[in-house]
């Protein structure tokens, strides 16, 4: 049974017009990424004993960590992370999601997969979300971080604190 003719039509779609070129050059202006690596510093508001625990893999292993700023538009996010096993590892910066204008949440996301996977030639990406930063939106989160692609860690598989969950991307 023939379900549909194996030829196709073609269809033009006309393409929106670049308007001006020194408006794009303004907006990278703003656009300003910033990734500074400086040597851990170990204690309660350490990202790694936060999210793991003393005295894990982690806790052992890790000795650097980078600190990202990145500006789009009006937003500036900052978030600490730190590679190991060629995964880099981000604590979420995505507090107030709700606020956040349309698209302003799947640029960003995208733009720190490009970030990761171009600077640092790592694997995969790991973002955790703090359950108690996250009361009201935590579901609404998962689901964006979901249809850009992500997916669910098991908490074995790192062993994060009950407070932490974990959502991941392959590069």
């Amino acid at each position: 049974m023939l379900i549909a003719s194996p030829n196709k039509k073609e269809i033009s779609i006309p393409l929106e017009p670049i308007i001006n070129d020194s408006l794009f050059e303004q907006d990278n202006k703003k656009n300003e990424d910033f990734v500074n690596i400086h040597p851990r510093t170990r204690g309660q508001n350490d990202m790694i004993t936060q999210v793991f625990g003393q005295a894990t893999l982690f806790d052992t292993n890790v000795d650097e960590v980078l600190s990202i700023h990145i500006t789009r538009s009006n937003k500036t996010l900052t978030c600490e992370a730190f590679i190991l096993n060629q995964t880099v590892f981000l604590n979420s910066p995505f507090v107030g999601l709700l606020d956040w204008t349309e698209g302003e949440f799947p640029t960003c996301i995208t733009h720190l997969i490009e970030l990761a996977e171009e600077k640092t030639g790592c694997t995969a990406l790991i973002v955790s979300l703090d359950r108690r930063l996250y009361k009201d939106s935590l579901s609404t989160l998962l689901r964006a971080f979901m249809y850009l692609g992500f997916e669910m860690v098991d908490p074995v598989l790192y062993g994060q604190e009950p407070g932490y969950i974990f959502v991941g991307y392959e590069l």
